[in-house]
């Protein structure tokens, strides 16, 4: 289908999940793996700035937007669904990706020893802290109970660690009830990265050349999920995003797009 923003299609998983995605541009191509509480769409704006130098795939994560679902779900077919981008964009791809996507990203890097360029912009994982830092089986009762907007406020507040006050603003815009549908996914991917603690050794089998972008705003969280990222992967380059946090690719998406091209131009 094409629509004002790109050509929109989709590709069949590994497990025979179809995956929905949307391709812009002309150029070397880049794949694009989403966070929690988004879709592609929320990437639409930046994948526009990049798309006047490269291809740009942005696709949305499996259980949400154009993507279908599984009933069993497991972190390893994330990894399968990004695996299956990559071979549709092509020889020489590049891959960005953000928070749980960038998750994601580390996983397959060392599951398939991906050699192209990636771009992790605030990687979660839980190599130097738990993710859901204990209040995972609260948050699956909450969810359980159909009480989306107390599990939604308590995984803003306590998982993903932004300040109590921002989030009861948002809870008062008409935008919240929107959002407390991503929660029972969230579920899932919170206890998915609970998980994902990748060591030194297992870091050894990157054979990607790597970035780690960093907003000088962000909060704690994503500070020290970063860091975890950091210590454990050889010849990293880490760049900040100055000015801005978590949601560069919406508030700044030309700022981010010329960090991303300063990091693909770079020779190695």
């Amino acid at each position: 289908m094409n629509n004002e923003k790109g050509i929109t299609r989709k590709l069949i998983s590994k497990d025979g999940t179809e995956i929905g995605y949307t391709k812009f541009g002309e150029g070397p191509s880049i794949v694009i793996c989403h966070g929690s509480y988004t879709v592609q769409e929320d990437w639409f704006a930046f994948a526009n700035e990049l798309a006047t130098t490269h291809t740009v795939y942005v696709y949305d994560r499996r259980g949400r937007g154009q993507s279908m679902d599984t009933a069993k779900y497991s972190h390893d077919k994330e990894v399968d669904d990004l695996a299956a981008m990559v071979v549709l964009a092509g020889v020489g791809t590049s891959i960005l990706g953000h928070s749980f996507g960038g998750g994601v990203v580390l996983a397959y890097m060392i599951r398939d020893g991906f050699r192209g360029k990636v771009i992790m912009y605030e990687p979660m994982n839980s190599i130097l802290r738990e993710v859901s830092g204990g209040y995972l089986q609260e948050l699956k009762a909450l969810v359980n109970r159909g009480d989306l907007d107390a599990a939604t406020f308590l995984a803003q507040t306590k998982l993903v660690g932004l300040p109590a006050a921002g989030v009861e603003t948002f809870r008062s815009s008409p935008y919240w009830s929107s959002f407390t549908k991503y929660t029972p996914i969230f579920v899932r991917e919170a206890e998915a990265l609970d998980n994902l603690k990748p060591t030194v050794i297992d870091a050894e089998k990157i054979k990607a050349k790597t970035w780690l972008l960093l907003g000088d705003q962000s909060w704690a969280s994503l500070r020290i999920a970063s860091a975890g990222v950091v210590s454990i992967i050889k010849g990293l380059t880490v760049y900040p995003i100055v000015g801005q946090h978590h949601m560069a690719f919406s508030e700044k998406p030309s700022l981010l797009k010329d960090l991303v091209i300063r990091c693909l131009s770079e020779k190695f």
